[in-house]
């Protein structure tokens, strides 16, 4: 790789992994992101990459995530989503989440894919003391559209009661 990185991100996306953001050897925040190609064993850096973003000193790793063949980000700052266009090295607003993600610097959110869907799951209030834990899903998110359509899973589990800080999140399915 082009540079030395910590709390990045990776992804694979159409045939290539990337690398997007994380901080540096003296803990400022990178911009750029990383493309590595299998068939040339290389790495291409994308300068940039996350330019148009908004950092925060104790900020999480970038919440991304690939459905669609497209790379989506929650931008923790602002609680916006965006997707990415690999041609122009931009990215597009696509609305404010429904959770918050903002309140802990992107700590304690999940955006992660569930095939060509994406999975959204954080707390739904700024104050913890009315912290709960809500749970969407975008069926069919795109680029062309001006803002993604969530719907709410539902996350009635009897006396089950869920923190409102996601530690791990993983997602598997066969």
């Amino acid at each position: 790789m082009h540079k030395r990185r910590k709390f990045s991100s990776g992804c694979f996306l159409r045939g290539k992994f990337y690398v997007i953001g994380g901080r540096n050897e003296y803990n400022e925040h990178l911009t750029c992101g990383e493309r590595y190609d299998e068939e040339t064993n290389s790495w291409t850096l994308i300068p940039d990459m996350l330019g148009s973003m908004t950092f925060m000193p104790s900020q999480s790793p970038p919440l991304i995530a690939v459905a669609n063949n497209n790379l989506y980000s929650l931008e923790a700052y602002s609680n916006e989503l965006r997707v990415y266009d690999v041609n122009a090295n931009s990215w597009k607003k696509l609305g404010v989440a429904p959770v918050i993600s903002n309140v802990g610097f992107g700590w304690g959110v999940a955006f992660k894919s569930i095939g060509n869907r994406l999975l959204l799951i954080g707390n739904s209030s700024p104050h913890s003391s009315c912290a709960t834990m809500r749970a969407f899903t975008c069926r069919r998110p795109s680029p062309d559209v001006e803002e993604l359509v969530w719907e709410e899973l539902n996350t009635n589990y009897g006396n089950v009661q869920f923190d409102h800080f996601i530690r791990n999140c993983c997602v598997m399915f066969a």
